[in-house]
């Protein structure tokens, strides 16, 4: 149960890191870039929620609002990495297509 929650703590403190980095690179640059940097911190932000949520499901609890805020946090997290794969796709495709555009043919 202790090694659960190590784990947990330590992935957290991993994707509070990949959220602000890729924060950062987002505010740096434009165009696709810019939503492919958006789409990773969504993923991250996604991974942390339901990283947040896992640790506090693992403690003891018996109340049933405890609980409802728990699966809300769990809900946050899925929709959050959901979208940010699906957005994260879409943008690379796009990013393929302009420079298969742009590139010379030899």
């Amino acid at each position: 149960m202790q090694a659960i929650g190590i784990i947990l703590v330590s992935v957290i403190c991993v994707t509070v890191f990949g959220t602000f980095f890729n924060s950062m690179l987002a505010r740096r640059t434009d165009g696709l870039p810019k939503r492919i940097y958006q789409a990773r911190m969504n993923m991250f932000m996604g991974l942390m929620f339901l990283a947040i949520g896992s640790l506090q499901f693992l403690m003891p609890s018996d109340s049933a609002l405890r609980l409802f805020f728990i699966g809300l946090i769990l809900a946050v997290g899925l929709f959050n990495l959901y979208y940010g794969f699906k957005h994260h796709r879409f943008y690379s495709n796009q990013v393929k297509q302009h420079q298969e555009r742009t590139s010379p043919v030899s």
